[in-house]
């Protein structure tokens, strides 16, 4: 009676287990869901998440539905019915104008497939943060995120420890923590976390201790989630020169230093084309994004404003003055690979032709950006001003108009070295001008006391943007366009001089195939200083060392004052013309970009300044490249060998397992490897079969030779052993017979491409293992 009593528990508990297994898929898909929002700190808002989530939900319910009707290899029927239920949501959501009705793949929807594949990464490379989900990336989302589901729902479904799901939930956890450092969104760490302690309060084998050992998992599941929300605010904070996480040139974000990262992007290689141009400017020209006016802490500030217009006439700018000779210029510029809230234009355009919808024109600039999101490729036509101020008209020019206090301001607690050395250098300009200070600034840094270097500031500790940087790259004087740049504008600052940043690029190089189209490429990219002078404008210096164009009106050959040439005083023309565009065009045939050399700034195609793509003004976004262009092959290897060491994981648990169990002097144990091993091996190993039939059933299988009566002995040692262990009493002993003989059978009368599997994928560690009471009782059943 009480044998049949203990039977009928173990039926009533396999029931149960078959109809608690819905509630766990949808446990698994909830937790997956969880996990999945984490992408919101590196996607642009959209649809991104249902369209992922139908695919996870399809294989799911495909999964669970298979399980319901299958009584043998329940993981490897349901396995198979999740990926065909992925495979047709994919088709389904993707490509069903290439499948038969819409739904059943044919070859051209894998041929499209390929393609959203190529096309995602792409889009990867090309993107910075916040990314949008164009389809390829959605599609290599839903691809990526389904199959960690489809192991989430096995694992904890098939398997007897629930805790192993959160290496699939870290892995998607993962993809925001590694592309947007200190972004990840809490409110989806705190679902994800909940979702996994429903996981093991209802999964049964986590309380096979009794609920003792369920309140204990518990306990330990919620302190580790107290100590995650607790201890991130008492660690210290980030140094100051540390880069801000998820920003760089490529992160043109209100809010956020839009060149902090920017020393990162110049020491990638792979340098792609950005864009190319035509234009009847001789040189070349410049083409600003953004301008950064605010030192603020670490970060320097874009200059924001203007209304959203749809007129095609955006100048010309407020600030150039109506003495200053200029001439006009047509430029056709065509986007590559450039996905951007900001549009390169060259400097003082009049007219924008080509741009479709509203855009944001700021008149101070002028710059002109998206309303909103983003915008990624296109042609468009810009007419524009070059500006050609006279050394002699810069040095008569003063730097006291008003409206400029925010391009004067100085942070406070600036470094005196800044300003001391700013006022020495001022104090051996030629001339007691701003426009001859301004000068001997920039000579300050070109005379060769300075060095081009993109690693001195990591290894030093100074690579940013911040003040405080500028004063320690004025002690070490080796940096990049940005240290420069920085340094040349606040020090201008402290002479009183209004100074400003530009980014851009550079005006690339003419094309060997087409001479009239300059080339622009991620090596291009460039920051810049602009300084003010009262009835002229903003002007353009380069303090850089080997990089850009030095302007005409600032190289070595500015006369010195009083021998500047004469100018016509009805136009303000020079009457000895002086060719020096504010734009800096390079000299006629030449290439504004330098021929590349080792330290030659250059960036992936991440660098493709996505100049924030969320349109935010409050700067609470931010925005940073992804990988893309880079040298894969180490990361490659890294994700190979990753592979390799997940492939070769259940083994080496298997392996493990085995060698204790043939240690261990309790019967038990080794009749459950025996099991495990036919398990593996696809024998017969069912959880209701009684140790006798399992035994006659392995029995008939092995060849009847010479060995048959010993295996025949061995395997009734341990049948016999087993059925010992469950008459003993409490604390008593029963010695356990050797197996490995037994063993070396199973795995002999299975094929050789079985005992392959069995050794890479144990199947075995998947399956719940029987409680001690049940297969003891399975032994005394007859």
């Amino acid at each position: 009676m009480a044998e049949r009593s203990r039977t009928g528990t173990v039926l009533g508990s396999s029931r149960g287990e078959r109809r608690g297994s819905l509630a766990l898929s949808a446990i698994a898909l909830l937790a997956v869901a969880a996990a999945v929002t984490a992408f919101g700190a590196i996607l642009d808002e959209g649809l991104w998440g249902p369209s992922v989530l139908v695919v996870v939900a399809a294989a799911i319910a495909a999964a669970a539905t298979a399980r319901r009707f299958l009584r043998r290899w329940p993981v490897v029927g349901a396995s198979a019915a999740a990926l065909l239920g992925a495979l047709l949501a994919l088709t389904v959501q993707f490509a069903a104008d290439t499948a038969l009705l819409g739904v059943v793949p044919l070859p051209g929807t894998i041929a499209r497939f390929l393609e959203l594949i190529a096309a995602g990464e792409l889009s990867i490379a090309e993107q910075s943060i916040p990314a949008a989900a164009d389809e390829g990336i959605r599609f290599i989302m839903a691809v990526g995120v389904t199959g960690l589901a489809i192991m989430t729902e096995a694992v904890l479904v098939h398997g007897r420890r629930p805790a192993f799901i959160a290496v699939p939930l870290l892995a998607i956890l993962a993809v925001p923590v590694v592309l947007a450092p200190g972004a990840l969104p809490m409110l989806s760490v705190l679902a994800t976390a909940a979702a996994f302690l429903l996981a093991l309060a209802v999964h049964r084998p986590a309380a096979s201790g009794g609920a003792a050992a369920a309140g204990r998992a518990l306990a330990v599941a919620a302190g580790v989630l107290v100590a995650a929300l607790l201890v991130p605010p008492l660690l210290p904070p980030v140094i100051a020169g540390a880069a801000l996480p998820g920003t760089g040139l490529a992160g043109l974000e209100a809010g956020i230093n839009p060149v902090l990262e920017l020393g990162d992007d110049l020491r990638r290689d792979s340098p792609v084309t950005a864009l190319r141009y035509t234009s009847d400017a001789d040189g070349g020209v410049y083409l600003t994004l953004s301008h950064l006016a605010d030192f603020e802490g670490q970060t320097v500030q874009p200059v924001l404003g203007g209304a959203a217009t749809d007129d095609d006439r955006v100048g010309p700018p407020t600030w150039l003055g109506e003495q200053v000779p200029t001439s006009t210029a047509t430029t056709s510029i065509q986007l590559e690979n450039i996905r951007s809230r900001w549009v390169p234009l060259p400097a003082a355009p009049l007219e924008v032709t080509g741009l479709e919808g509203s855009w944001v024109v700021d008149p101070q600039g002028i710059t002109v950006s998206a309303v909103e999101g983003s915008f990624r490729g296109g042609e468009y036509v810009v007419e524009s001003l070059i500006a050609e101020p006279t050394p002699l008209q810069l040095r008569e020019a003063g730097v006291d108009a008003e409206g400029l206090d925010r391009f004067r301001a100085v942070p406070e607690g600036l470094d005196p070295i800044v300003a001391r050395t700013a006022a020495a250098v001022a104090a051996d300009a030629a001339g007691p001008s701003p426009y001859d200070q301004a000068l001997a600034l920039q000579r300050f840094f070109t005379g060769g006391d300075f060095d081009y270097s993109e690693d001195a500031p990591v290894e030093l500790g100074y690579d940013g943007t911040g003040a405080d940087i500028v004063a320690v790259f004025l002690e070490a004087r080796a940096g990049y366009c940005v240290h420069y740049a920085s340094a040349m504008t606040l020090m201008a600052r402290t002479l009183g001089i209004p100074a400003r940043i530009a980014v851009g690029f550079l005006p690339g190089s003419r094309n060997p195939d087409v001479p009239s189209e300059f080339v622009v490429s991620t090596d291009d990219l460039h920051a810049w200083p602009e300084l003010h002078f009262d009835g002229i404008g903003w002007v353009r210096f380069e303090p850089t060392p080997s990089r850009g164009a030095v302007p005409e009106y600032a190289s070595d050959d500015v006369p010195a004052p009083g021998e500047e040439p004469a100018v016509d005083p009805e136009t303000g023309e020079p009457i000895e013309p002086t060719a020096a565009p504010s734009a800096g065009p390079a000299e006629p045939g030449e290439s504004a970009s330098p021929e590349p050399t080792p330290g030659v700034e250059g960036a992936d195609p991440s660098d493709l300044i996505d100049g924030g793509n969320d349109g935010s003004v409050d700067g609470v976004s931010a925005a940073g490249p992804l990988q893309g262009g880079a040298d894969a092959r180490p990361l490659a290897a890294v994700l190979l060998a990753l592979l390799l060491l997940l492939l070769a994981a259940p083994g080496a648990v298997r392996a493990r397992r085995r060698a204790r169990r043939r240690r261990s002097p309790d019967p038990l144990d080794r009749w459950r490897e025996l099991r495990d091993t036919a398990r593996d091996l696809g024998l017969p190993a069912e959880e209701s079969s009684t140790p006798r039939a399992l035994a006659a059933a392995w029995a008939a299988r092995w060849p009847s030779d010479e060995h048959a009566p010993a295996r025949a002995d061995a395997l009734d040692r341990v049948r016999t052993a087993l059925e010992h262990r469950a008459y003993a009493q409490p604390g008593g002993r029963v010695d356990a017979p050797e197996i490995d003989e037994l063993l070396g059978a199973l795995r002999r009368s299975a094929p050789r491409w079985r005992r392959v599997v069995a050794t890479v994928a144990p199947v075995s560690l998947l399956d719940r293992t029987p409680a001690d009471e049940r297969l003891l009782a399975a032994a005394l059943t007859t």
